[in-house]
């Protein structure tokens, strides 16, 4: 090979090698507060039960998975249903356990329509960050 041929393939192999690598954006980490809007979103306005299942600790999924479907789950585990729902969420408490165990426990209030009447309910759910990731890990009783 002639050393203008050699050239070009390193070239090429430089040029691919980052666009490969470029490629594979990684997602940017959710905070608590987008993980449990995005938690109930999943279960009251996409009534996607495997989104749900994906944002909650291996724990809470087991119990989540019980049911089946996402009205389900609103209906017999949050004792909540809307036609559609709007949520806002605040902290509470949050705890530094040691640095692999951090825990918040937050407040969702949800504020939706249900046969033509406004209704404003509120949950308490406790997040764990696992592996950099808030995960919805408990539900606290009323």
């Amino acid at each position: 090979m002639t050393i203008l041929k050699k050239s070009s393939m390193l070239l090429l192999f430089i040029v691919s090698s980052i666009l490969v690598g470029c490629n594979g954006k990684e997602k940017p980490e959710m905070s608590e507060k987008q993980v449990a809007t995005a938690f109930f979103n999943a279960i009251y306005n996409e009534k996607d039960i495997d989104k749900a299942i994906s944002l909650s600790s291996t724990e809470f999924q087991e119990e989540i998975a019980k049911y089946h479907t996402a009205s389900n789950v609103a209906r017999l585990l949050f004792n909540m249903t809307f036609d559609s729902v709007s949520l806002h969420t605040s902290a509470q408490k949050k705890q530094i356990l040691d640095d692999y165990n951090i825990q918040v426990t937050m407040m969702v209030q949800f504020t939706g329509i249900r046969n033509g009447n406004n209704y404003k309910d509120y949950k308490k759910i406790r997040l764990i960050k696992d592996n950099n990731l808030w995960l919805v890990d408990k539900l606290f009783e009323d």
